[in-house]
């Protein structure tokens, strides 16, 4: 694997600065040597940082802000785990009710 050819496979995915990419390469360097289980998870941290950034990027392109980003984040977290209730569900397939003033 060549770390600068990664590296710039992942700024082209998510659409990210050569800049962001240079500041990790020196942990895809390492990735390179290390043992695979070891490899593996080295870059699956780097690509989730690249994705995290892309996401950062997207936002700030749309005229969002970093507190937006991190609201989203958390709200995002905190339904991640999110069983929804049963009457949730059907929530669609429920007749109307009548309007009370007809």
């Amino acid at each position: 694997m060549d770390p600068r050819r990664f590296i710039a496979r992942l700024c082209s995915r998510y659409s990210v600065s050569l800049d962001f990419g240079r500041r990790l390469q020196p942990l895809v360097e390492r990735a390179a040597a290390a043992e695979p289980a070891k490899q593996r998870l080295l870059l699956e941290l780097v690509e989730r940082s690249f994705a995290e950034e892309g996401r950062r990027v997207a936002i700030e392109r749309a005229g969002g802000t970093s507190e937006d980003l991190r609201a989203l984040s958390s709200v995002a977290s905190m339904l991640h785990g999110w069983k929804p209730p049963g009457w949730f569900e059907r929530w669609d397939d429920e007749l109307p009710r009548p309007d009370a003033t007809s």
